[in-house]
C-alpha cells in the first residue's frame, strides 16, 4: 500500500457534470436490469401465463440481438462528428425513443393467439433494445472520456456507483408497489400485477426521460476538440479487427462474461426463491422481502464506496476486485444456512452480503475500461471508446442473455410450473440447490482472469507519460 498520488486539478470532472452524468446511469437500470432481471419474469409469466422456457428464448434473442446491434452503434458514435460532439445527441435522442417504446412493452394486447403474442412481444423488444442501444453506447463511451486520470476515473465511477445504489433501492419496490392493494384484483382480492405494472410503467417511462437527458445538457466531451473532430473515421470491420487485438480488453470481458452469466441465473432464481421457498409462493409477502433486500445493500453498498474508493488511489484496481469477488462468493454461500422458510428475512444475511460486493465491483469496470481505451489509442492513435465500449458490451450482453435464458431453463429443470398454486418439496429442494450451486461455479472462472489483467498503476502512468508526448494533455 503506497500513499494516494492525488489528482491534479485539470483532470479533475467538476462536481456538476459528475451528478449529471451519474444520474443517467438510472436508465441504464430501469431499461435493462430492472425490465429483464427483476419484472420480465414475474409479469410475464405469473401475470401473462407465458411459458419460463418461451420467456427464457425470447429474452436470449432479443439482448442477443441487443448485442449485435452495440458493435453498430459504437462504430457509428466513434465516427460522428457535430457542433455538440459525438455522443450527446444519441444520448437524447435514445432517452425519448427508449420510455416510448418501455411503455408499449408492457401492453400485449390479451385475448390474443398465442403465437401472436410471442410474434408481438419480440417485435417490440427488438424495437425497444434498439433505442436503449442508441443511449447506452454512447453514454458509457462518454464515461471513458471524462478524465484522463488514472484515479479521477474511479472517482467519476463512485459517483455513479451512489447513484445506482439509490436507484437499485427504488428498483427492489418496483414489483412492491405494483402488487400493493392499490392494484388488487376486486373479484378475486388478490394481487394483480399486470394492472400495477401498467400503471407503474408510466413514472418508470418518465424518469427514463428525465435521467436520460441529463448527460446531453449538462456534461462536455473532454477529448472531441483536441484529439477527436480531426481525427479519421475507422470502418465498422477495421475497428472490429482493432478491438478483436486488444488483449488488456479480452481480460475485462472474461471477469464480466462470468460474473454476469452467474447473476443472471442468481437473480431469476432469486426472485422464485423469495417466492416459492421463502414465501409459500406469496408474490405480495415476497416482493416485501426483495423491497428490504435492495435497501440493505443500497444502505451497505453507499457506506462502503467511499472506503473502496479510498483503497483504491492506494492499491490498483484489480486487487480491489478480487477482495470484491471474494467477499460475494462467501456471501453467496451464507445461503446454505440463511434458506429458512421459518426465518425467510434471514435470507437479507446472505443476499445483502453478496449483493453488496457484487455492486461494488461494478464499479470499478468503467475506471478500467477507460484505462484499456488510453492502452488502445497507443496502437491505434485513434480515440475508440464508442467501438471498445460496444465491443466489451457484445460479450456481456450476450453473457447476460445466456444467464437469463439459462435462468428459464434452469427452473424448468427444478420442476417449477406456474399453474400449480403449491410447489412440491421435490421441486423447491432442486431450486434451493439450483440456485446456490451454479452461480458459485461461474464465479470461480472470473478469478483467473483478475489475476491476468496487465493494467497497472505503473503500466498506465507510462501510457500516460507517452500519450501526452505524441498528442499533447487533454
Amino acid at each position: 500500500m503506497s500513499a494516494s498520488p492525488g489528482v491534479k486539478e485539470a483532470d479533475r470532472v467538476p462536481a456538476p457534470q459528475k451528478l449529471a452524468f451519474s444520474m443517467g446511469y438510472s436508465v441504464d437500470y430501469m431499461a435493462s436490469g430492472l425490465t429483464t432481471g427483476v419484472l420480465w419474469m414475474p409479469f410475464f409469466n405469473i401475470g401473462l401465463g407465458i411459458s419460463p422456457i418461451v420467456l427464457g428464448v425470447l429474452l436470449m434473442v432479443l439482448r442477443g440481438w441487443d448485442a449485435i446491434t452495440d458493435p453498430v452503434m459504437g462504430n457509428i458514435s466513434d465516427n460522428t462528428r457535430t457542433r455538440w460532439g459525438r455522443r450527446r445527441p444519441y444520448i437524447g435522442v435514445g432517452a425519448v425513443l427508449t420510455a416510448g417504446l418501455y411503455l408499449c412493452l408492457w401492453r400485449l394486447p390479451e385475448g390474443m393467439d398465442l403465437t401472436w403474442q410471442y410474434i408481438l412481444l419480440g417485435g417490440l423488444g427488438v424495437a425497444f433494445f434498439t433505442c436503449f442501444t442508441v443511449w447506452s453506447v454512447p453514454y458509457y463511451s462518454l464515461q471513458m472520456e471524462l478524465t484522463p486520470s488514472y484515479d479521477e476515473r474511479t472517482r467519476l465511477a463512485a459517483w455513479v456507483a451512489i447513484v445506482g445504489k439509490l436507484v437499485y433501492l427504488g428498483g427492489g419496490w418496483v414489483l412492491a408497489f405494483a402488487t400493493c392493494s392499490l392494484f388488487d384484483n376486486p373479484e378475486t382480492g388478490e394481487a394483480d400485477i399486470v394492472h400495477g405494472m401498467r400503471t407503474t410503467s408510466w413514472i418508470i417511462a418518465g424518469l427514463i426521460v428525465v435521467m436520460g437527458l441529463l448527460p446531453t445538457f449538462f456534461v462536455r466531451e473532454r477529448y472531441y476538440a483536441a484529439t477527436v473532430r480531426s481525427g479519421h473515421r475507422t470502418r465498422l470491420w477495421e475497428s472490429i479487427r482493432e478491438s478483436f487485438h486488444c488483449r488488456p480488453l479480452w481480460y475485462l470481458i472474461g471477469i464480466s462474461f462470468f460474473m454476469i452469466i452467474g447473476s443472471s441465473i442468481n437473480n431469476t432464481l432469486g426472485q422464485y426463491v423469495s417466492i416459492y421457498v421463502l414465501n409459500d409462493g406469496k408474490i405480495d409477502a415476497a416482493s416485501m422481502l426483495n423491497g428490504w433486500r435492495a435497501t440493505g445493500v443500497m444502505v451497505i453498498g453507499i457506506l462502503g464506496i467511499p472506503c473502496w474508493a479510498w483503497l483504491s488511489e492506494r492499491l490498483d484496481k484489480k486487487i480491489i476486485v478480487t477482495i470484491m469477488l471474494c467477499g460475494s462468493v462467501v456471501g453467496h454461500m451464507l445461503n446454505l444456512f440463511c434458506l429458512r422458510p421459518d426465518m425467510p428475512y434471514l435470507w437479507l444475511v446472505s443476499s445483502v452480503f453478496e449483493a453488496g460486493a457484487l455492486g461494488a465491483v461494478w464499479m470499478f469496470f468503467p475506471s478500467m475500461k477507460a484505462d484499456v481505451a488510453d492502452y488502445d489509442e497507443i496502437d491505434t492513435h485513434t480515440r475508440r471508446e464508442g467501438s471498445l465500449n460496444a465491443f466489451y458490451s457484445w460479450f456481456a450482453k450476450v453473457a447476460g442473455t445466456a444467464g437469463a435464458g439459462l435462468g428459464g431453463f434452469v427452473l424448468q429443470m427444478s420442476g417449477f410450473d406456474a399453474l400449480l398454486g403449491e410447489q412440491t418439496p421435490e421441486v423447491l429442494t432442486r431450486m434451493k440447490w439450483l440456485y446456490i450451486c451454479l452461480p458459485l461455479v461461474l464465479w470461480s472462472f472470473t478469478l483467473l482472469f483478475i489475476w491476468r489483467y496487465p493494467l497497472d498503476r505503473g503500466r498506465m502512468k507510462s501510457i500516460r507519460n507517452e500519450l501526452e508526448a505524441r498528442r499533447g494533455s487533454v
